[in-house]
């Protein structure tokens, strides 16, 4: 079975899945209304923006891929490890850069970034914890003992 950076592919694919599922619930389904309200759009704002639903595995996609190769080059082998690193790749990397946007930016009110940033942790230790499913343990090696 082909791995990402020692996780399987399976895996791999199934944190991809986790992650799009947390942001289609809180999105799309659980407070898209609250969302879409602190946006300051309406769904005729989004006419003609459908072809770029088509992009919106890429995230996801990255981010697995980026964490994988986090995970691998930390040495976590269990849960615990896995989700230390899914925590510090959110603070050092997606926290940081949405509090760019809010801090910088004139229209990104707090309570969108806060819910922006709970979606990106979520998605990140979902897909840190999925990660860990179907790892192979690492082969000590006689001359490390």
């Amino acid at each position: 079975m082909p791995r990402i950076f020692g996780h399987d592919l399976i895996a791999a694919v199934a944190a991809v899945a986790a992650i799009y599922l947390i942001g289609f619930l809180i999105y799309g389904v659980v407070f898209q209304d609250l969302w879409m309200s602190l946006a300051g759009v309406t769904e005729a704002d989004y006419a003609g923006q459908e072809w770029k639903m088509a992009l919106s595995p890429v995230m996801p996609i990255l981010t697995v891929i980026g964490l994988s190769a986090l995970i691998e080059m930390s040495g976590a082998r269990d849960i615990a490890g896995h989700l230390k690193v899914g925590f510090f790749a959110w603070l050092g990397f997606a926290f940081t850069a949405l509090m760019y946007g809010w801090v910088y930016g004139a229209d990104y009110p707090l309570g969108l970034f806060a819910m922006d940033a709970i979606h990106v942790l979520l998605g990140a230790l979902a897909a840190a914890a999925v990660l860990v499913w179907r790892k192979t343990p690492r082969i000590v090696e006689a001359a490390s003992l």
